[in-house]
């Protein structure tokens, strides 16, 4: 039976070449047409993403609380801390005022903070004296509610701090104010601040802290749009950078400390672009070295290098039109194109230049055809594949490279037909030579003592390193700090002393409901850790209903000691009855008129409060109430899971931890995807070959995987995410060597027959030089995949070149 390959290349023949060019423009058309739609529709929208954050998948499965996390994460996640230092507290503070005024307006910055508003102390006492009997704490409120000794313990409580004189507030309300709830309440606010955990305090307006005989005064910013756009040349990062090192230059006594995930973001931004330009410049640099060497004309170049460019064009903005955001990682690994989309021009470029046989570019085009076609549907396969994994960089990646690779296979198979050929063919170099090398090799024994050794090794690697083959990741290995960043973080936490590992998001129907989830929460927290971890919260700063309900009640109680609170206080007895009576008439007849309580709803909430539990309370998400609890450390994961174990409202959320188990199920996801495109890929290679020969291909792979585990076990390097996503892109890309070499078997002219391992010799070599930069990469997520990709590349030419033999005929 004829191979169907052939059968396709024979129709080919039969389809005019105006018909394949007009395929080409329209598929570049197209993607130029929906670059243009998307930009219409979403505008600003489209552009470079360089946030760690979405390197990663998310880790939440529930669409609201998934929601409600990134609300969250798109406050904190933006903020910036600069810390400026000197023993000199007064030069310290100075220089951070002269840094605050340079940024304070920059569009780069939605706010940025520097004094605590000493002004504002009179506009918080204002509404705690408002709401002095809504804002009682809930355990003084059951104290006092409790007993009658409760409640006259109280009252003793605030004669005491009045005769004692260590009230923090003037006594100017004495007379409506007789149990000092102002004063209370106050101390209350406070302590919640201080159980934040941070180390800084306020000294002479600005919050500062002493560590290790330095004075360290705080700046915060919180980046605008604009400003976290940090692909950008003028980014929020940049600008303090720039003022930074203009300051230090005029005053070497002051250092300055960076903290903050947008300062890691922007150096893992400029890190990729630094790499895109190496990666892009070197691997560009040795592919036009390669070809004028080896093809000694300037046309293979000039139509090579047009085809990449053209690809990465087209990928760039096929990916941009879907996905509107690109992250600069796929961008990075898309510069491996250099090398893939190559491949093609290379097999035709090599008999255009040394095949005496074919008399036209349209016979060379049908000669090499049935090769492409089996190549650019394996690997399309394979990418197609991870269009359906539920990640997005995964799927950018992907996407990238298929429209790329089938951009690179239309200008090869509909444009090149246009060039004519060289008048001079044959002059080649290394077609001779290594003819002459191959024919070597071409015994069986050769082969198979090769694939022996190659199964040999990768079995027995992993027998005796099993231990070290493992299906891990970590998110905190993924970035390494380095430098002043990684000292800078050190110093901070230290600074600081708040150290975040996790936090939790509890959810209501209503704004009370999430309150009254997240006092009970606040309450099993305390018990769990004993008291000893500060944590942020709404319901510090504003109670649910019915704390404030018990609150009045408790108001209430004290009322009835009103009258002899004021005489002891000393007011007359008739006075004391006045004010006593007048006092008690402010309370409302009903405690639950919704009105009376304090509540965002309400919009009685004051901007101070809002500002201090900014990162705390999310509001409305999905027609769902979340509020945030962000206890200051983690001790303990489990003990801190339990918690939100128990209750539905409640989800702890650890990103590092979080998103290493998702990336663990991912890659098991990926390892099933690869099981799927090996099913599909072996009824594909049977429906075009014998069994004998779908056998061969398919048994590719397996090898690939078994070298590459057993590479990363000698290494001790565990498989990971990245990794086993290399392996799948390995799997698409390295069966074309195969495929290539078993096309070749069918030619039965000994000149012909020897171009084919050539140009699959050079185009893997133009693949590896690409690969291998990625290889090299400092970007743990990139060094990966490149790792993975040229261990895997490198085993399937190896395995292809002694699987096809020279000069069989199985055409079956």
């Amino acid at each position: 039976m004829k191979n169907r390959t052939l059968l396709l290349s024979e129709k080919l023949k039969s389809v005019s070449q105006k018909k394949l060019f007009g395929a080409w423009l329209f598929y570049h058309l197209a993607i130029a047409l929906l670059f243009i739609i998307s930009l219409i529709i979403f505008g600003g929208k489209i552009g470079i993403d360089s946030d760690l954050f979405n390197l990663v998948p998310k880790s939440i499965s529930m669409e609201s609380v998934k929601k409600a996390d990134e609300k969250m994460m798109s406050v904190t996640s933006q903020n910036v801390f600069v810390l400026v230092a000197n023993e000199d507290f007064l030069q310290a503070k100075k220089v951070a005022e002269s840094v605050y005024e340079q940024i304070k307006d920059s569009k780069n910055f939605a706010s940025v903070s520097l004094y605590s508003d000493v002004s504002s102390m009179g506009e918080i006492t204002d509404f705690l004296y408002t709401y002095r009997s809504y804002l009682i704490d809930e355990k003084t409120a059951d104290q006092i509610l409790a007993s009658d000794e409760g409640a006259a313990d109280f009252a003793l409580e605030a004669l005491s701090k009045v005769y004692g004189g260590f009230t923090m507030l003037p006594l100017d309300n004495i007379d409506s104010d007789p149990f000092l709830l102002t004063e209370y309440n106050l101390q209350n606010y406070l302590l919640a601040v201080q159980n934040a955990g941070t180390a800084m305090t306020v000294k002479d307006g600005v919050l500062a802290s002493k560590f290790e005989g330095k004075w360290y005064v705080m700046i915060r910013g919180v980046l605008s749009r604009d400003g976290a756009r940090l692909a950008s040349k003028n980014n929020a990062i940049s600008e303090i950078y720039k003022v930074c090192d203009c300051v230090r230059s005029s005053d070497p006594t002051t250092t300055f400390v960076f903290s903050g995930t947008p300062f890691h973001s922007h150096e893992s931004s400029n890190s990729a672009s630094r790499e895109i330009s190496v990666i892009a410049t070197v691997s560009m640099l040795a592919v036009i070295i390669l070809l004028i060497f080896i093809f000694r004309s300037v046309r293979p170049l000039v139509f090579s290098v047009g085809s990449i460019l053209i690809s990465l064009g087209v990928a760039v903005l096929a990916t941009l039109a879907v996905f509107q955001k690109m992250h600069v990682i796929t961008l990075v690994f898309g510069t491996s194109l250099i090398g893939s989309c190559i491949d093609y021009s290379l097999h035709f470029f090599t008999h255009w230049a040394a095949n005496k046989n074919l008399k036209s570019s349209i016979e060379i085009r049908n000669h090499i055809f049935s090769g492409l076609l089996m190549a650019i549907v394996s690997t399309g396969i394979c990418f197609a594949i991870l269009l359906f994994a539920p990640f997005s960089i995964l799927k950018q990646m992907s996407f990238f490279c298929l429209t790329g690779l089938i951009s690179s296979f239309l200008t090869t198979i509909s444009i090149y037909p246009f060039i004519k050929l060289p008048e001079n063919r044959g002059n080649v170099r290394f077609t001779n030579g290594f003819s002459k090398v191959i024919s070597k090799l071409e015994q069986k024994w050769v082969g198979r003592s090769v694939i022996i050794v190659l199964f040999a090794f990768s079995i027995l690697s992993i027998a005796i390193l099993h231990k070290n083959v493992k299906v891990k990741n970590n998110l905190l290995t993924l970035y390494d700090m380095k430098g002043k960043l990684l000292q800078d973080e050190i110093t901070a936490s230290q600074v600081i002393q708040y150290t975040p590992g996790g936090w939790y998001i509890i959810s209501g129907l209503t704004e009370d409901e999430a309150l009254m989830n997240e006092e009970k929460l606040r309450k099993e927290f305390e018990a769990a850790t004993n008291g000893s971890v500060g944590y942020v919260s709404t319901s510090s700063f504003v109670p649910s209903k019915q704390v404030q309900l018990k609150s009045r009640l408790a108001y209430k109680k004290l009322l009835g000691l009103a009258e002899e609170q004021f005489i002891n206080l000393g007011f007359d007895a008739n006075e004391a009855e006045l004010l006593a009576k007048s006092e008690y008439k402010t309370l409302p007849p009903d405690f639950s008129l919704d009105d009376d309580f304090v509540s965002f709803s309400n919009g009685n909430v004051p901007a101070f409060i809002e500002s201090a539990i900014s990162s705390a309370w999310l509001g409305n998400v999905d027609g769902k109430y979340f509020t945030v609890l962000l206890p200051t450390k983690v001790t303990d994961y489990s003990v801190y899971r339990s918690l939100a174990e128990q209750n539905e409202n409640v989800f702890f959320i650890s990103k590092s931890q979080d998103i290493s188990t998702d990336l663990d199920s991912l890659t098991i996801m990926i390892l099933k995807f690869f099981i799927v495109a090996y099913i599909l890929m072996f009824v594909m290679l049977r429906f075009f070959y014998s069994w004998k020969q779908a056998l061969k291909i398919i048994s590719v792979p397996l090898l690939i995987i078994l070298v590459v585990v057993a590479v990363f076990a000698v290494a001790k390097i565990n498989m990971e995410f990245f990794s086993v996503t290399g392996l799948i892109l390995v799997f698409g890309l390295g069966l074309d060597y195969i495929i290539y070499m078993m096309e070749n078997e069918k030619k039965s002219n000994c000149d012909e027959a020897s171009l084919e391992p050539f140009a699959t010799m050079v185009s893997f070599v133009t693949t590896i030089i690409s690969f291998g930069a990625l290889a090299l990469s400092s970007f743990k997520p990139v060094h990966l995949i490149g790792l993975s990709i040229f261990v895997g590349l490198f085993t399937a030419y190896v395995s292809s070149f002694f699987y096809g033999r020279l000069g069989g005929n199985n055409n079956e």
